[in-house]
């Protein structure tokens, strides 16, 4: 139900918002939230949307509860521009969620890991590694011939009779194998390499958990009760990639 939530922060960005107990200062405006369940109720099949017309009625920034989680939505650029440039480093660190503690070595991954010491060299062998100029230039051949192959693979199912195109499927492949072009040299594609498929399915699947909603990350009470059960299948995820 939730899912989407974390699909859709291209048109309002969301940053959570961590005060000491009983200091309140000037709080931006927003609906009222409900006991325990925050503003949750309101948000939804499609939160954006609904994020998008409380800010009609509060403004560019605004304050809303997520559970116990209190959350700062940001609707404008140039409000925008000063959470994620002009005072980026006090909002650079991300709450501690399901994802990051079972799928990424307890933030130990790049986009989970907070902002402090073993983040910052990670950043820059991120930088130096894959990401100069110079590293762009060498792998520009590579992403031309990953883009190739998947405009081959919508004409080809275009003559065969297609009439729809499964986007979703054919992007994480191309992102896939690009990532993996980049940082291992090779493609992990069904018939490149023994347990190709497996990994293709454990990427995927750790991919949508990874953007599923959790409740237990938004009302504390609930941390000990697995209620959805994607705890475990996220415990259960984790082990594989690093025994094949």
């Amino acid at each position: 139900m939730y899912e989407s939530h974390t699909k859709h922060r291209r048109s309002l960005d969301l940053q959570i918002v961590k005060k000491p107990p009983g200091e309140h200062g000037m709080l931006p405006p927003g609906p009222h939230p409900w006991p325990l369940l925050g503003n949750l109720l309101h948000l939804g099949e499609l939160p954006h949307q609904y994020l998008a017309a409380l800010a009609k009625k509060y403004g560019p920034l605004m304050f809303i509860h997520l559970g116990s989680i209190p959350a700062v939505v940001v609707s404008s650029p140039a409000m925008a521009k000063e959470f994620l440039k002009t005072h980026d480093l006090f909002f650079a660190n991300r709450p501690a969620d399901s994802a990051g503690i079972y799928l990424a070595y307890e933030g130990k991954d790049m986009a989970y890991a907070s902002y402090r010491d073993y983040w910052r060299p990670m950043k820059k062998l991120y930088t130096i590694e894959l990401l100069t100029p110079k590293r762009n230039e060498t792998f520009k051949s590579m992403r031309e011939e990953e883009v190739a192959g998947i405009i081959r693979s919508i004409w080809k199912q275009s003559e065969q009779g297609a009439r729809c195109v499964d986007l979703t499927k054919l992007l994480f492949s191309l992102t896939l194998n690009i990532f993996s072009r980049m940082s291992a040299g090779r493609i992990f594609s069904d018939h490149e390499f023994r347990g190709g498929r497996k990994f293709k399915e454990i990427m995927g699947e750790g991919m949508d958990l990874a953007g599923t909603f959790v409740i237990a990350d938004f009302i504390p009470l609930l941390k000990y009760i697995d209620l959805q059960g994607l705890r475990r299948q996220m415990k259960s995820l984790h082990g594989p990639p690093n025994t094949r």
